[in-house]
């Protein structure tokens, strides 16, 4: 549907029972442009054509009930619909119900069937599956780690032209990871991924460019207008291991971890969040209420289903593992973009038991007990987070996380937890946020 649809012909062919015009008059519902999306009608004729067998009808309706457009939220109902679609040979099916598998909404979390789904969708030539299958090989999830596979299955999807996997090969011809060390070639990746759209693309490649001369930005330029072919990797050249956490401050208690995410997660969560950015809110200490505050100016998108991935995920467990305090403690993750100017004010992040405000936070899983932050990307200037009473200072490098405690081992408050987002001076912010409680923080909270 590329091309506006002859509406009434489309109409006419779905009142007749074509499965196909039904299919395509639903998705037209969904995306019409200068209006508000119809979903009640969407969800009527994509049902329509469901009832036919007609399997990218049952995926649209499933990928409606996890975003609850219309229909209301339902992972159960929607896997149901992607697995009798994936039986009937759609692959994006299969991938979404590898998805699910993988952050075990749906269906129980189950990450060897995570996979298999994915392989079987990347096999048939899904091209975002292909990724999500290497991203399994190479972390291990689900069987053991293949780190060259996993460049061949990135490779794979660099060629269909998928953007991800052009910066996930480029940063392994950066860094000489399973491919040849080649910063032409790394340049031309990335900056294949910014012509498609892809965020990290253009970031990646403004950080390279300025170390290469202009004859070889030319070729690496010329490079990317071609199809991106990475040669085979090699596993003489594979390369493991992370920087060790360190102690930034024992009063508050502060800890950085430089290498917490990899440049291509950090990626993948600008990509699935900047569509969903919304104004950030805060919660108002004495009414209780989420509000827009001048302190914080920002903007913000929660990683609920079906945002929340495998990838996100397994940065979940991540998280959870080096603060040593449950995963279902924590609230969703939230990316914070944040433009030039943009900054957050002094502030905690712990509830003030005296605010009267702060009982609503409060009852949801009890106190903010610990505080989880990655900077996303590099910043050109400003975005530093700073600790005014202890002169702490950490400036933003991508994949670096920061955790830090807000309340003392015996659950107290601690006042030198106040810190900042410096003002963005130039160039974009992005930044990982988890806070995560004394208790199990409710589901439904959001």
């Amino acid at each position: 549907m590329a091309q506006p649809p002859d509406l009434e012909t489309l109409k006419r062919d779905a009142a007749r029972g074509i499965a196909a015009a039904q299919y395509n008059l639903g998705v037209w519902y969904l995306q019409q442009h200068g209006a508000d999306a119809d979903y009640a009608a969407a969800r009527r004729t994509l049902e329509a054509a469901a009832e036919q067998g007609f399997a990218p009808a049952m995926s649209a309706l499933g990928y409606m009930l996890l975003r609850g457009q219309g229909v209301g939220y339902d992972p159960s109902a929607a896997g149901d619909l992607f697995l009798r679609a994936a039986e009937a040979g759609f692959p994006e099916a299969r991938y979404r119900l590898g998805e699910m598998y993988g952050a075990g909404y749906g269906r129980q979390q189950d990450p060897a069937a995570a996979r298999d789904c994915f392989r079987q969708a990347a096999d048939a030539g899904h091209p975002v599956a292909m990724c999500q299958y290497a991203y399994c090989l190479s972390q291990g999830m689900g069987g053991d780690p293949d780190p060259l596979q996993a460049t061949a299955w990135y490779g794979r999807a660099a060629a269909a032209g998928e953007p991800r996997a052009l910066c996930a090969i480029g940063w392994r011809h950066e860094h000489g990871h399973t491919l040849s060390a080649d910063p032409i070639r790394a340049l031309a990746s990335y900056m294949a991924a910014a012509v498609a759209g892809y965020p990290g693309g253009s970031m990646a490649a403004n950080r390279l460019a300025p170390h290469l001369d202009d004859e070889h930005i030319a070729h690496a330029q010329a490079m990317s207008r071609q199809p991106i072919r990475p040669d085979a990797p090699h596993e003489s050249l594979i390369k493991s291991g992370t920087t060790a956490p360190r102690v930034a401050a024992w009063q508050p208690r502060c800890f950085l971890f430089p290498d917490l995410l990899s440049q291509e997660e950090c990626f993948h969560l600008i990509a699935m969040a900047r569509p969903f950015l919304r104004t950030a809110r805060v919660l108002d200490r004495q009414t209780g209420e989420r509000v827009v505050d001048q302190a914080r100016r920002a903007s913000s998108a929660r990683m609920l289903d079906p945002l929340r991935d495998l990838v996100v995920w397994n940065i979940e467990q991540r998280l959870a593992r080096y603060a040593m305090l449950p995963p279902e403690n924590a609230e969703p993750i939230t990316i914070l973009h944040y433009g030039p100017g943009d900054e957050y004010r002094p502030h905690r992040d712990y509830y003030d038991p005296r605010a009267p405000g702060s009982r609503v936070g409060l009852d949801q899983g009890g106190q903010r007990v610990a505080t989880f932050l990655v900077y996303l990307n590099d910043v050109e200037a400003g975005g530093e987070t700073c600790f005014p009473e202890v002169d702490l200072t950490i400036p933003p490098a991508t994949g670096c996380g920061l955790l830090f405690f807000n309340c003392d081992p015996d659950g107290a408050p601690d006042a030198s937890t106040l810190h900042a987002g410096a003002p963005v001076e130039r160039g974009e912010k992005w930044l990982l946020s988890r806070w995560i409680r004394a208790g199990a923080y409710p589901v439904t909270a959001g």
